[in-house]
């Protein structure tokens, strides 16, 4: 029996379609940057965070009260309370540097305390003029002090998978105990599982 032409294109079709089985197709809804799934990346959580960073300096109630004589500023490691695997030491080390380079505030190096005990009162002082040997005590102490999270809600209907993370952000006054800024923004994405071409 011979088939005709429309036949043969039918049951290839279908037979592409039953090994292709499904397709995931998926887009970020509030940033330009097109992605193929709902899952978040680093870049996604960098450009959000940074973002919050700009805003928080160029606020001029926030820095008229606290950041014009550079206050020194310490950060937590960013919480990730999402279902996301992400290097978040990463980013608090690039939001550090963010910050360092704008010269609103100073840092601490509290990786180097023992060798900074050692040169200033240890042997490598001895020999030198008393008047010039650094005393200990005067270091600076941290008076301002950022932390924030990542978290995650996630819906799932008909086959569409609808995700929201949220980037929180504090910096509190530690004199005070004050909660001097705060700032917060969501990032949705969706996911949609479709037959291929559907």
């Amino acid at each position: 029996m011979k088939l005709s032409s429309i036949a043969i294109l039918g049951i290839f079709a279908l037979s592409f379609a039953a090994l292709t089985g499904c397709q995931t197709t998926g887009g970020r809804v509030d940033l330009d940057r097109k992605t193929q799934s709902s899952a978040i990346g680093p870049e996604d959580v960098r450009e959000t965070v940074n973002q919050m960073v700009h805003e928080m300096l160029d606020n001029p109630d926030f820095f008229e009260e606290y950041v014009a004589k550079r206050p020194v500023l310490d950060i937590e490691d960013f919480k990730n309370r999402s279902s996301m695997h992400l290097d978040m030491k990463s980013i608090t080390d690039s939001i550090r540097m963010q910050l360092l380079r704008s010269r609103k505030f100073k840092f601490l190096d509290k990786t180097t305390v023992k060798t900074d005990i050692e040169y200033s009162e240890g042997a490598a002082a001895v020999n030198a003029d008393p008047e010039k040997v650094v005393k200990m005590g005067k270091q600076s102490a941290t008076q301002m002090y950022m932390y924030g999270s990542l978290s995650e809600m996630r819906s799932q209907i008909n086959g569409v998978t609808d995700r929201y993370y949220k980037f929180t952000l504090n910096v509190k006054d530690l004199a005070t105990g004050e909660i001097a800024w705060s700032d917060e923004k969501e990032i949705r994405k969706i996911e949609k599982k479709t037959l291929l071409g559907l």
